[in-house]
């Protein structure tokens, strides 16, 4: 017997090797499984292929929409090598993509339980957070205004005789602990998501409210008597969106007043109204994120982009905070359109889609018109609001890009709101405005508008193409969101031929071809949708492998150099040549209230009042200068106190420590540190460096440091830099928030390091 199974053990390791010569990567993962089963001594070698095949075959297959499969496979290959990272990270990721989440947190906590270094599950170990609870959960728990609007409210309602509850979307049920300690007699909260339902279950249980009734449900399957045992007198919600209706409340409240609201009268709703308000703003900000204006730009060097017009791709809004934006309000922020979430007839009709609201309104001021701006005011009852344009709202505007129009004071804008598939969209018409003669109009994604609206970029890459004017290029590959270096290479450098760029966005080709025929480029332009089309070698590669959120892109498997150095001839160059890891050590209130909710932030006013006062009478006898370093301290350290609503140490074990996508709209800091160069972006398997801040003056600073920011300096060349920290950058940056780790140390007068762990594109930074 035992010889059968060697022999079919050496067939089947010839055929896997077979196939995986070939490509058969489904054939292979089979046979190698055949192996691997059969002859355990064998696991050790082929381990490192055999996870390669299988990552390769767990794509394959999950392309293909076969996701049983993917799971069967991943399930075996972990009875083969239950311990290793990789497969649990991989198998993780894909569970990831299919909406398993809590799943995708055990699989990537036990490869972290094996590897606490193994950097990519770290990231994913985030990700997957990041998509299980939503970050603005942290910022609208953070709101004290908003939950003590909430808390009041409810208190009023219910001890006039509206005591039975439904709490629709309660999240991690903050409203519903609110009408449950305001006497209610019945309260019922539904939530959806699993993930926050369960939060709401230990949070009801932690604060002595568990004759809540939880339902992990959307409130339009709830039934009578299954779910709730009767219609309620109060509903309350709170799930509106930046511009009111995004998350579907109309329909949920239509609902709800058929199905779940108690009749005659007899029940109400929590909000009761809302109202939007909308202006027409100037902001230079907005306008180089939504929109390219091309006339005689000098920072375009030789290349003519004269008479084009890009604008963003996107269907509906964005959302911004204005607090640290300069904005021109063209008109005043008037109201545009008001709900009564009370009455039945009036949101059937407006949920029909179709116009619902136009304002005429005179320009106070010359300008540009770049976008519309949409706020709004909640109307709780008939006293309580909140307004959403209000300088510390959990809630952002509601950005409505356009095409930037000239208006001068006095004319009038049309400004009009439809809602379209359930949501709002907000457009402008301008009286007698005719559209711009002799003009080229592209729709084009995000990321290409900002790197054509950052002028110090792109006239870096000019500068560099152009220095390669007299040098012996032939071919270039470009991989930057418009080839801006390789097209400017093409037209200076009379011996270069070919140019081959990077996208498969249609729209985007028909603009490079557009710019290839305006500056009579009479060369072949060729586009692929990665390195793998390209079959002959290279004379120069520029490398543009940068997200706009703030990191670098994946590298893949292969390392950034070994693909692309394959590709180049033996004089060949690759730029950029170096990318180094920037920072800064800051404090900011901001930050770590995007990553933390904090328990004080939920209690009602004159509870906090009670714990300020409790605070302050320990700190009476300290100088005035101490007092305002320990009152931060006692901030950050918020959560160990004994609170009436008691929620942040559920909700954070979903927090995150490192935030991307960060620009100057969204938080203050004040600078803790010089800037400092941490590490050189290399491709090392593993890369570990110790960092050292140095001893901070916390007499002179009077705070402690709570994040870190971090950013990239580009060596195009050496003579050659770019930052991308700066006003109009192409590329946001990060931080990285820490929970008081560096309090002892600043107050004790010890150096303050940092630990910088880097694996390709992923970089992990931790206090020592």
């Amino acid at each position: 017997m035992q010889s059968e199974i060697e022999e079919i053990v050496k067939i089947s390791l010839k055929k896997a090797l077979d196939h995986d010569a070939k490509g058969n990567i489904g054939h292979a993962y089979a046979y190698y499984t055949a192996v691997l089963e059969l002859c355990p001594a064998k696991r050790p070698g082929l381990e490192k292929r055999f996870i390669s095949i299988l990552c390769e075959w767990g794509i394959q297959l999950e392309r293909k929409n076969l996701l049983t499969d993917v799971i069967k496979c991943y399930k075996n290959s972990l009875e083969l090598f239950p311990k290793n990272p990789q497969i649990l990270n991989n198998f993780a990721a894909h569970l990831l993509r299919q909406e398993e989440y809590l799943r995708a947190i055990k699989y990537l906590k036990k490869a972290l339980e094996l590897d606490e270094n193994f950097l990519p599950a770290v990231r994913n170990l985030q990700n997957a957070y990041s998509i299980a609870v939503d970050r603005w959960h942290f910022a609208m728990l953070n709101d004290k205004k908003r939950n003590e609007a909430f808390n009041k409210a409810i208190k009023k309602k219910v001890l006039l005789g509206y005591d039975t509850v439904l709490d629709i979307g309660t999240g991690t049920g903050i409203l519903s602990l609110y009408a449950h300690d305001s006497g209610a007699k019945s309260v019922y909260a539904c939530e959806y998501s699993p993930v926050m339902a369960d939060i709401a279950k230990k949070v009801f249980h932690k604060n002595k409210a568990d004759n809540i009734k939880l339902i992990c449900k959307a409130s339009h399957c709830l039934k009578i008597p299954e779910n709730i045992n009767e219609r309620v007198k109060l509903i309350v919600t709170e799930i509106f969106d930046a511009a009111v209706f995004g998350e579907l409340v109309i329909p949920t409240l239509i609902d709800a007043h058929k199905n779940l609201l108690a009749t005659n009268n007899e029940g109400t709703i929590i909000p009761m109204s809302a109202t939007l308000y909308i202006a027409a703003v100037e902001s230079q900000y907005i306008r180089n994120k939504s929109s390219v204006v091309f006339n005689k730009s000098n920072y375009l060097g030789s290349l003519n982009f004269e008479n084009i017009i890009i604008y963003i791709d996107d269907n509906y809004y964005d959302t911004e905070s204005l607090n640290n934006v300069d904005v021109n309000y063209i008109t005043e922020l008037s109201p545009l359109l008001q709900i009564n979430f009370n009455d039945l007839e009036e949101l059937e009709n407006f949920n029909k889609d179709g116009i619902k609201g136009n304002l005429p309104i005179t320009c106070q001021v010359n300008g540009s018109v770049d976008a519309l701006v949409v706020s709004f005011k909640l109307h709780l009852d008939e006293e309580i609001e909140l307004d959403s344009s209000q300088k510390n709202s959990c809630w952002q505007f509601a950005i409505f890009p356009l095409i930037p129009q000239t208006v001068k004071q006095n004319d009038i804008l049309i400004l009009t709101a439809q809602l379209i598939n359930g949501r709002l969209k907000c457009s402008c018409q301008q009286n007698n405005q005719n559209m711009e003669q002799g003009k080229f109009f592209y729709q084009l994604p995000r990321d290409v508008i900002t790197f054509l609206n950052d002028q110090e970029y792109i006239a870096s890459l000019i500068k560099v193409a152009k220095l390669k004017r007299n040098e012996c290029i032939k071919s270039v590959y470009d991989t930057s969101p418009v080839p801006i270096y390789g097209l400017t290479v093409l037209k200076e450098n009379s011996l270069c031929e070919v140019l081959y760029c990077q996208t498969d966005n249609s729209a985007l080709k028909h603009f490079i071809e557009h710019i290839v025929n305006t500056n009579n480029i009479n060369k072949k332009v060729y586009f692929v949708s990665d390195f793998s089309e390209i079959t002959c070698t290279l004379d120069n590669i520029y490398v543009h492998n940068f997200d706009t959120k703030g990191e670098l892109l994946d590298w893949g498997q292969q390392t950034y150099r070994e693909i692309y150095s394959c590709l180049l001839s033996s004089s060949g160059t690759l730029l950029p040549e170096r990318i180094f890891l920037m920072g800064q050590l800051v404090y900011s209130e901001e930050l770590p209230k995007i990553v933390s909710v904090y328990n004080n932030n939920l209690q009602e006013s004159n509870y906090q009042e009670a714990i300020k006062s409790d605070t302050n009478s320990e700190l009476d006898d300290t100088e005035d200068d101490e007092k305002e370093e320990k009152n931060e301290i006692e901030n950050v350290k918020s959560n160990s106190k004994t609170y009436k609503y008691s929620i942040a140490e559920y909700i954070n074990k979903f927090k995150i420590n490192q935030v991307f996508d960060l620009n100057s709209s969204l938080y203050n800091s004040i600078a803790l540190s010089n800037v400092k160069t941490l590490t050189e972006m290399d491709e090392a398997e593993m890369k570990e460096e110790i960092f050292n801040f140095g001893v901070i003056n916390v007499q002179k600073l009077r705070t402690v440091p709570n994040a870190l920011i971090c950013w990239y300096n580009i060596f195009i060349t050496d003579d050659v830099v770019i930052e991308t920290k700066r006003e109009n950058s192409f590329m946001n940056h990060t931080a990285i928030v820490f929970n008081n780790e560096f309090d002892n140390k600043v107050l004790q007068g010890e150096d303050i390091k940092i630990k910088i762990q880097q694996m390709r594109d992923i970089v992990r930074i931790s206090v020592v």
